[in-house]
Formats: structure tokens, C-alpha cells, sequence
């Protein structure tokens, strides 16, 4: 009856050593694909604003779209200037770029994005931006949140 268990022990421990690195492969395509959809749907933000809306004069006034980034561990979501550019990095360091219509601003040091982030399309006086703002923007958008914003 040991011999049996013990067998059986070992199979158990054989089969889970060979689904491993098949269970590793897929969260790691899972991961890859939550970043690439939070970098689409940002990109398909920012294009949609540019091409659909007309900027406006304050950040109250401003069309915008509020979207939640969720990204796994490692992974950034992050916008570059010259071209305007979003940029999505994983934690080995392999990036994949998307071409923006527009310039994108982050209010703040920090470029990138991560959870409910609000983009706001303003017309700067130099041309129109879109902003970048952590959070939702609520009511007359003055939050210190939001106080880099026109």
C-alpha cells in the first residue's frame, strides 16, 4: 500500500514539473497582452481626441476620455516626445512603440501611466496637447491632481 501512495506522490510531482513551463509561457503571453490592449486603447484614445474633438480652452472645458490602465508588475506604459510617441516597456527591457498624432503631456515629473488615467484634449496657446491626468476628473477640475493643467 506505500509503494502505492509513493508511486502515486511521484507521478503527481512528474506531471506538475512538466506543466510548469507550459503554465510560466502562458502567463507570460497573458501579461503581454494586457500590455499591448492598455497601450491600444490609450493610442486609440489620443487618436480618437485629435481626430473627433476640438481642443478646448481649460482642462474643465476639454473633451476627454477616462481610461484604467492595468498592468502587470514590471511593465510601463509611458510617453515620449519628438516624435509623440507611447512607448510600452517589460520588465526584460523589450519595448514596443505606437506613432501619436498629437503631443501627450503627463501632469508632473513622472511619464507614466498607470491606473485611472483621464486625457484631456487642450489648446495650449502653442498648439493643442493632449494631457495626461492620474485619477478622474471630477467637477471643475482643480484638484492638486490636476494642477498642472491650464
Amino acid at each position: 500500500m506505500s509503494v502505492r501512495v509513493v508511486l502515486a506522490v511521484a507521478f503527481a510531482l512528474a506531471l506538475l514539473a512538466a506543466a510548469q513551463p507550459a503554465v510560466d509561457h502562458a502567463t507570460r503571453t497573458r501579461e503581454r497582452a494586457a500590455v499591448s490592449a492598455s497601450a491600444a486603447r490609450v493610442a486609440d484614445a489620443v487618436s480618437a481626441l485629435h481626430r473627433r474633438s476640438d481642443p478646448g480652452a481649460t482642462v474643465a472645458s476639454a473633451p476627454r476620455r477616462t481610461l484604467r490602465l492595468d498592468l502587470p508588475d514590471g511593465e510601463t506604459v509611458a510617453f515620449r516626445a519628438d516624435p509623440p510617441r507611447l512607448v510600452s516597456t517589460r520588465p526584460s527591457g523589450a519595448r514596443h512603440q505606437r506613432t501619436l498624432p498629437v503631443r501627450v503631456v503627463t501632469c508632473g515629473d513622472e511619464s507614466t501611466l498607470a491606473g485611472p488615467t483621464t486625457l484631456a484634449y487642450v489648446d495650449r496657446g502653442n498648439g493643442p496637447v493632449v494631457l495626461a491626468l492620474r485619477g478622474f476628473i471630477r467637477g471643475n477640475a482643480t484638484t492638486a491632481a490636476h494642477a498642472c493643467a491650464p
